[in-house]
């Protein structure tokens, strides 16, 4: 007979979070958020200078360059490539990442399901309770850079292109730290850079997966020499 395999579904105010469990082991299965648009009369181009915004000041500076990376790495995947310094790039990419500020919800924890097998123990940690979750995200926004000859005034911001794609890519739980989520976020945001989502999707990520899927995929996408 097949190991016992039990899967919990937890639904927060319509976002799921679920975890396989198996009699080998477990595996975390991450629901990500996606919300993107795109300006269709404007071509997304293929070279960027990437802007970061780091919300932490540079005090925390692994996590910039960890996020910093695996944003590098999807765009990369997206064929996408850093224009040479001194050089126009066909668009300036501004990138924020960050946890937002805890918020309540009401969790749903519905009885487990067993699938091949019989599950053998009991587990009555299920019903309705209060929870404090975070959200972990990246956002990136693209847009033309501004022409050469254009420039602020004394006390006028120097002006910025049209926006040609936005993505804004999320993960929510009662977990506060970002830097486990960066590969999961990085790796769900190639497929919609410069797309446009219709709505906010969800898409679940294995996240012992999201890494290697990540590098995975800029390796492919990266020109043969």
């Amino acid at each position: 007979m097949g190991a016992a395999i039990r899967i919990r579904f937890v639904w927060s105010s319509g976002v799921l979070a679920a975890v396989v469990f198996a009699l080998t082991g477990c595996q975390t299965v991450h629901e990500v958020m996606v919300d993107a648009i795109n300006n269709q009369a404007k071509p997304m181009g293929t070279s960027y200078h990437l802007e970061v915004h780091d919300p932490s000041g540079g005090v925390e500076k692994e996590l910039g360059v960890q996020a910093v990376a695996d944003v590098k790495d999807a765009l990369a995947a997206r064929g996408l490539f850093e224009a040479p310094s001194k050089t126009k790039p066909d668009m300036v990419i501004d990138l924020e990442y960050g946890v937002g500020p805890g918020q309540i919800k009401i969790l749903h924890r519905p009885p487990p399901v067993v699938m091949m097998g019989t599950l053998e123990t009991s587990d009555d940690d299920f019903g309705d309770k209060p929870v404090l979750v975070f959200e972990k995200y990246i956002t990136l926004s693209a847009r033309e850079p501004a022409p050469a000859e254009a420039a602020g005034g004394r006390g006028r911001a120097a002006p910025r292109g049209d926006e040609l794609w936005n993505l804004h890519v999320s993960v929510e739980d009662q977990k506060k730290e970002l830097a486990p989520y960066l590969p999961v976020l990085a790796s769900v945001s190639i497929d919609y850079m410069g797309e446009n989502s219709g709505k906010e999707k969800r898409i679940l990520v294995k996240a012992d997966d999201a890494a290697s899927s990540l590098r995975r995929r800029e390796a492919q996408a990266a020109p043969a020499h």
